[in-house]
């Protein structure tokens, strides 16, 4: 008797762990995976994709806005992760990054990048070359039209607002 009820109670805490795996897991997957400015575009050459860099500073209350409200939205974390490879860039940071054949601080490359405000989130083609840059903050509604937008390759041919009219979204 006492053997089952420690089997019961096994089998009972096992379920439980794989419940709450399982949903860990779940949220994993809905959360923005951000990669440092080097490995990330290394990835971004290996596999061939466009890189999104979220520049930020820590005391920027905004930043912190696009993480809670933006980068933790569902549709757009796993848009980014099945479309882009996502990079976190402090403006503030003395860490040593490379671009282009050249080696820079952290802050010194987002000043190259004309970075002058924060949040801005800087979109790269999959061989490194500049596409835009985005500053201030934007809804997760607006920012799933801007991902779209530039994974498709629409801003080669499309003004945005074109795109939105296409779309049926404002």
């Amino acid at each position: 008797m006492i053997k089952i009820k420690h089997l019961a109670i096994l089998l009972s805490a096992a379920a439980i762990a794989v419940v709450l795996y399982g949903v860990t897991v779940m949220r994993e997957s809905k959360e923005v995976k951000w990669n440092s400015f080097d490995s990330g575009m290394q990835q971004a050459r290996n596999e061939n994709k466009k890189v999104l860099i979220d520049v930020y500073t820590d005391w920027c209350t905004w930043c912190k806005k696009m993480d809670s409200d933006v980068y933790s939205d569902a549709s757009v974390a796993d848009y980014l992760k099945k479309n882009f490879v996502t990079i976190r860039l402090n403006a503030e940071s003395d860490e040593s990054v490379h671009y282009k054949g050249q080696s820079y601080t952290a802050a010194k490359l987002a000043q190259a990048f004309g970075v002058n405000g924060y949040p801005t989130t800087i979109f790269l083609k999959e061989d490194g070359n500049p596409i835009t840059s985005l500053p201030g903050y934007v809804d997760a509604g607006r920012f799933s039209n801007i991902l779209s937008y530039i994974a498709e390759n629409r801003y080669l041919n499309t003004k945005f607002e074109d795109y939105l009219k296409e779309k049926g979204a404002n």
